[in-house]
């Protein structure tokens, strides 16, 4: 036991400096996906903050939505000039808003009664699912939509669509714009482009709301906060960098890149440290067990 905690002491006895070096490095990585496939890059993210820098499992949520704000805040104002909006984007980005601020605080403080064992296999069969039929579609370059209502439909759909998907994020500890992207493109008809764009705008309030809620009930430590605002500064560099690639990706290319980062976000979600005490537990053997009340 005493062997085990010299080799890997708790987060609030080793280096701030060293702890931020490697959120900044990841923050940059990270960013720039962000920036160019317009999504929050939460379940890249949270490995790192669990793996490498050694949070506790509330704490990486929190830390991971504190990182996510910054992170969509800067990649939607470097897209907006990018296309067009017109009255019923701006809409359905209102509604979606709405649905994703309530869904999100009652995703977080709900966390410690949601079943992570299903909502986890649930959330890894559509990002599978989802990722590979993108990959397909982008070899092929072809355009599926399932639904896109109109009229009253496509609202009262925006609002439900909106309201699960945060929700489970905020459950999570995540932005949900790998969940939210799919759903703006095969139910609502909106390009790769155009459905990044707008989950990057849902994804700004959702992250603020969930982020407020950890830091209310005490997930959310100081030192945290610290080696937040590192990673949120190197994301910051990543989003630059990405988003000025953005007008020279064709949109079948930024398809097939959106469907590896979902394959890639599975195999995050699928680690057994993801969002549970018992993971951890067993990634590090004689580790206390996470005792603390959501």
């Amino acid at each position: 036991m005493r062997q085990l905690e010299t080799e890997t002491p708790p987060p609030a006895t080793r280096p701030l400096s060293r702890d931020g070096l490697i959120a900044f490095v990841a923050g940059v990585a990270l960013g720039t996906a962000a920036g160019l496939i317009g999504v929050g890059g939460g379940e890249f993210r949270i490995p790192v903050l669990l793996y490498l820098l050694r949070l506790e499992v509330k704490t990486a949520a929190g830390v991971n939505l504190i990182v996510g704000f910054f992170t969509v805040a800067l990649a939607f104002l470097r897209r907006w000039g990018q296309q067009a909006w017109p009255t019923e984007d701006l809409i359905l980005a209102a509604i979606l808003i709405v649905a994703s601020v309530v869904g999100s605080v009652v995703g977080a403080r709900q966390a410690h009664r949601l079943p992570s064992g299903p909502l986890k296999k649930v959330v890894l069969a559509y990002l599978l699912a989802v990722g590979v039929w993108m990959m397909v579609e982008a070899i092929m370059h072809a355009e599926v939509v399932l639904l896109n209502p109109q009229g009253a439909a496509r609202w009262i759909l925006a609002a439900g669509v909106g309201f699960v998907i945060a929700a489970i994020s905020g459950s999570l500890g995540v932005a949900g714009g790998e969940m939210r992207i799919p759903a703006l493109m095969y139910l609502f008809g909106y390009g790769v482009k155009e459905a990044g764009t707008i989950n990057l705008l849902a994804s700004i309030p959702t992250v603020v709301a969930g982020a407020l809620t950890y830091r209310r009930m005490g997930h959310i430590p100081n030192r945290a906060v610290a080696v937040a605002l590192f990673m949120a500064a190197g994301s910051l560099v990543g989003v630059l960098l990405g988003t000025s690639l953005l007008p020279f990706v064709n949109k079948h290319l930024l398809k097939g890149l959106l469907g590896a980062v979902l394959l890639l976000a599975t195999v995050c979600l699928a680690l057994p440290a993801f969002f549970t005490s018992k993971g951890r537990e067993a990634a590090e053997p004689g580790a206390a067990p996470d005792r603390g009340r959501m």
